[in-house]
């Protein structure tokens, strides 16, 4: 999943009163409702795994994703989501090679403006 980008008007932050109106505090019965909801979310979308990995390749993770203020399992992800996304890229260009070494009329048309 990609980050959405949202418009933020900043001068809500200097006033106190639209602050106030713009973004209200969630407690209790509320707060938990909303916990819970956000939790099926992301279970849903989401498998639970556990898997060894090397330590240094954690630690590497660990100390980027303090860098990036992020987790260090969304940086992992988002590594393995960009390797799936380049290798389909990889697939699509092997998939119009292969069209092409298939289509005879473009290859004849090709060997011809290549003769001359």
């Amino acid at each position: 999943m990609k980050n959405k980008e949202v418009d933020f008007d900043e001068s809500i932050l200097k006033d106190e009163e639209a602050f106030k109106k713009r973004f209200r505090l969630v407690e209790g019965k509320e707060r938990d409702e909303l916990r819970a909801r956000i939790a099926k979310a992301r279970s849903a979308s989401k498998d639970r795994v556990t898997m060894y990995l090397d330590s240094d390749i954690v630690r590497y993770f660990k100390d980027r994703a303090e860098i990036e203020s992020s987790g260090y399992q969304t940086l992992i992800n988002s590594s393995l989501r960009q390797m799936i996304d380049i290798d389909e890229q990889k697939g699509n260009a092997a998939t119009v090679k292969d069209d092409i070494l298939k289509d005879k009329k473009f290859l004849k048309r090709l060997k011809s403006a290549l003769a001359s």
